[in-house]
This record gives C-alpha cells, sequence and structure tokens, in this order.
C-alpha cells in the first residue's frame, strides 16, 4: 500500500514533466507564417472538397468493379480525403499527411509518370501529372519546413518504455 506522500510526489513528477515539455515546446517551435498555415488550410480544404468528392463518386459508381490496385488507389485517397478535415482545422497537427502527400507524388512521378514520358508513351491517367508537379511545387512552398525540422527531428522521441518508479514503503 503506498502512502499519501509517496503517491503525492509521482504525481507532482509527472505534472512537472509535462509542464517542461510543454514550456520547452512552447518556447522552442519555431514561428510559422500566418500566410503558411491559411495556404495549407486551403490545400487541405481543397483536397476535402475536390478529392472527396471525386472519390466518393468513383467509390459509388462501381467499387464492386475494381481490380485489387484500383481498390487499394481509390480507397488511400478517400482516406486522404478524410483524414484532410482535421487539417482544415489544425494545419501544423496534420502536416504528415501534406509530407505523405509529396513523397507518393513524387513515387508516382519518377516510377510511373517519368517513364513512359521518355518512352514517348501516354502518361497513365490515373493522377494528372501536371497538377501533380504543380500540387508538389505549391506544397514545398507552403509547408514550414523549420516547423517540420523543429517537430520532427529535433523534439525528443516518445519513450520507449516508463522510468520505473521508486516508491517509498512507509506503513
Amino acid at each position: 500500500m503506498q502512502s499519501n506522500s509517496s503517491t503525492e510526489n509521482e504525481s507532482n513528477n509527472i505534472t512537472r514533466e509535462n509542464n517542461n515539455m510543454h514550456d520547452f515546446i512552447e518556447k522552442g517551435a519555431p514561428p510559422v507564417p500566418l500566410w503558411k498555415t491559411w495556404g495549407l488550410r486551403i490545400i487541405f480544404a481543397a483536397m476535402v472538397i475536390v478529392l472527396g468528392s471525386k472519390q466518393l463518386n468513383y467509390i459509388l459508381e462501381g467499387a464492386s468493379e475494381w481490380n485489387n490496385w484500383r481498390g487499394l488507389g481509390h480507397s488511400m485517397l478517400v482516406t486522404l480525403a478524410v483524414l484532410a478535415i482535421g487539417g482544415v482545422f489544425r494545419p501544423l497537427a496534420f502536416l504528415p499527411i501534406m509530407i505523405f502527400e509529396i513523397a507518393w507524388k513524387l513515387v508516382w512521378l519518377t516510377v510511373v509518370a517519368l517513364p513512359s514520358f521518355l518512352a514517348g508513351q501516354d502518361v497513365p491517367g490515373i493522377v494528372n501529372a501536371k497538377s501533380s508537379i504543380i500540387g508538389i511545387c505549391v506544397l514545398i512552398v507552403l509547408i514550414p519546413w523549420k516547423y517540420v525540422w523543429w517537430r520532427y527531428v529535433t523534439l525528443p522521441i516518445e519513450p520507449w518504455r516508463r522510468k520505473k518508479q521508486i516508491n517509498d514503503k512507509t506503513s
């Protein structure tokens, strides 16, 4: 049975650690220009409206007729549109979605579209190559890269396990 004072000390230590982390995060975050935040909100809203409506139409028209890979692609894209709803309200918290968007489009452009283009063939029409290139360029400008570096590289990682608590047993 733990005494009240050891339980209070543990909760005080946890509260102090959380406050220290909160202070570190608040004081250390690089400033993000308001225009970048609003630009990201607009891109997230466009993903919700344009991508969401397009993918919803594809799903309602006949998802049962798709092969596995086409179904996978449409499922991924509709999920991106749904998750983008959060980005409209909290664009910095949902930055990993935009980073994923850049990454998958760069992979698609490099692995699928570029070889077809260089071979003189039509670029597969699943994703519009020109709008993908423009979108990637806009996102590269809008993403606050200093903030991304600070948030995902320099902040301490979450612990793999909890520290063992030393309890004073006084009866």
